[in-house]
C-alpha cells in the first residue's frame, strides 16, 4: 500500500472504531433500562442474541484496532516522496 492508502485505512479504522463504539454503548444503555423495567423485563433469548452481538462487535473494534495501528506503524515506515 502506498502512502495515501495507509493514511485512509488508519482514518477509515478510527472513524468504523467511533462509530461501533458508540453503537455498543447504546446497547448497554438499552439493555440496562430494559432489564430494569420490572413490567416488561427481557426474553432469556434477546439476552442470548444480544450476547453475541457484543461478543461479535467487540472481536470487531479489536481487528479494526490492530489494522489501525498496523497502518499506522507501515506510514511511520513509508519514507517521504515514496
Amino acid at each position: 500500500m502506498n502512502a495515501e492508502q495507509l493514511k485512509a485505512a488508519e482514518q477509515a479504522t478510527e472513524s468504523c472504531v467511533t462509530v461501533l463504539a458508540h453503537g455498543i454503548s447504546g446497547i448497554g444503555h438499552l439493555l440496562a433500562c430494559t432489564a430494569s423495567n420490572g413490567d416488561t423485563g427481557l426474553n432469556p433469548e434477546v439476552v442470548t442474541d444480544i450476547g453475541w452481538l457484543l461478543e461479535s462487535l467487540g472481536s470487531l473494534v479489536g481487528n479494526l484496532s490492530d489494522t489501525g495501528a498496523a497502518a499506522t506503524f507501515h506510514l511511520s515506515e513509508v519514507k517521504p516522496g515514496a
